[in-house]
Parts: C-alpha cells; structure tokens; sequence
C-alpha cells in the first residue's frame, strides 16, 4: 500500500491541492506561534518519525506542499527522534506509535518522553494500533492528534488545520471507536503508571521477585498491582498479556473496527505497525 503513496500524493496535489487557513497556532505554552511565513521564514517546522522510508517520502513531499509547513528532519527510529529532538528545533512532530528502540522501552514511553522534554511542540501519532485503552493511552499521554496510517493523506491537512482549536483530532478510522469518549468507568480501567510498569517489566521476562527488587517493593504488592492491571485490561492469562504488550511495544497491529483485542499471532507475525 505504501509503495503507491507517492503517485497518488502527486495526483492529490494537482487535482485538489490543500490551502489551509490557520490564523495561528496556540501552543501548549504560554507564547502562540503566528501561522505564516514572516521574512520568508517557515514559521512551522516538521520532524517526521516513522521506520517505513517509502511511507515517510510520500507524508514529506505531502507536508512540503503545504504552506508554511516544512520537514526539517526525518528519523527512522524513537532513539534517533529523542536525538533529533534535543538538535532540532521544531514546532510539530509526527511520529509512528511504535518504531525500532532501544533505549526508549515502548510507544508510550516516548510520547510521555516528548510531552515533559519539550512541552511546546505539538504532538501527532500515526499508528495502525486499534486496541480502545491503547489509544486511550495514547491521548493521556499528550498526543494533540491520532490517525490510523489507513486514513487518507488529507486528514493530516485537517489535523495540522485543528492543532489548539479545541480537543485532540481523531481521524475518521477512530471517531467510530471514540465516537462517545471514555466515560468515568472505561477510565477506572486504564492501569495506574506503577502497575503498567509492573506488566512492562514483566513481559520483558522479568521475574516478580526481579521487579519487586527493581522497584523496592514487595513480592506481593508487584503481584497485587501486576493482578490488578491485567483486570482493568481484561486480561485473563500471560498470553493475552502478551499480546497486550505486543500491541503497545508495535509488534502487532489491528484494523479499526476489529472485534477482538487479541489478534491471531500467525496472522501477523510478519508485519510491525
């Protein structure tokens, strides 16, 4: 599929080019950035992260016939956006959920990574993750917008358009499984940070001793907090655990709408969000 994005970006472009009208952004700080270009200056400046090159060529040359827009950078990996990050000036990131890492554990890690690092820089996820508490999870973690990777290429346009005009922006692959929100009860279900630490630490191998030592806790309050987030979750064994993991860390994927939150392994064995 993404082998074919970049003709049909050039198609898009001729046929239908986008022309936004911004006014201005309002950043999550005190100071709102303007949106146009000043002295010739690209007042929005774009890091791109996502580990397929045909798909990141395709969003560039989308995002670079966008007015006042322009990709000063592009990584391939969540440790090489951190680097990029800490060089790299940038009023907006776009970033895959799950990439290759290594120093960063998980997607989750590294949006609340950006979010306290560099709390002005608006924050988009591509992600093909469909599991409801994931993209729940997702959004608490400081995300200003989330679209499906299936979605078309002008949702990005709309979602730049809505950056500070209220809420995060769910492209259309999502609004049906967020249609309503997550009311009082759905986010009583979301584990704590100390317990979805528990279920990182112990999916990676980690015995509970192991991680009641890491953490300087008990055996037993680990195993009560490691019981209590796969409950919330609804997680009745180690192998959906697993795949709940799997799910977060970007070694699964799923279609919106999908049913069930557990995806057979062989069927996806092969492919990474």
């Amino acid at each position: 599929m993404y082998s074919l994005i970049v003709n049909f970006l050039a198609k898009q472009l001729e046929s239908n080019p986008l022309q936004p009208s911004l006014g201005h952004f309002e950043f999550p700080g005190p100071a709102p950035i303007p949106f146009g270009i000043c002295d010739g200056e690209i007042k929005v400046k774009i890091v791109l992260a996502d580990d397929h090159p045909m798909f990141t060529a395709g969003v560039r040359n989308y995002l670079n016939h966008v007015p006042d827009c322009r990709v000063v950078a592009s990584v391939t990996s969540s440790d090489a956006l951190v680097r990029c990050l800490e060089s790299t000036p940038c009023d907006l990131v776009i970033t895959e959920f799950a990439m290759p890492m290594v120093r960063v554990s998980d997607g989750l890690h590294l949006l609340s990574y950006i979010r306290r690092h560099h709390p002005q820089t608006w924050l988009v996820v591509l992600t093909m993750n469909a599991f409801p508490v994931v993209l729940y999870q997702i959004v608490n973690s400081g995300a200003n917008g989330l679209l499906h990777k299936s979605d078309e290429i002008p949702e990005l346009g709309k979602t730049i358009r809505h950056l500070g005009n209220g809420p995060p922006y769910m492209g259309p692959s999502f609004k049906a499984l967020l249609r309503n929100g997550i009311d009082g009860q759905a986010k009583s279900h979301i584990p704590s940070p100390r317990e979805t630490e528990v279920l990182r630490l112990y999916a990676a191998g980690n015995s509970l001793r192991d991680i009641a030592r890491r953490m300087n806790k008990s055996v037993k309050t680990v195993s009560l907090q490691k019981a209590s987030a796969m409950k919330k979750l609804g997680l009745s064994n180690d192998i959906e655990l697993g795949r709940y993991c799997a799910a977060v860390s970007g070694d699964t994927v799923q279609s919106p709408g999908c049913g069930d939150w557990f995806l057979p392994g062989p069927e996806t064995s092969d492919y990474r969000n």
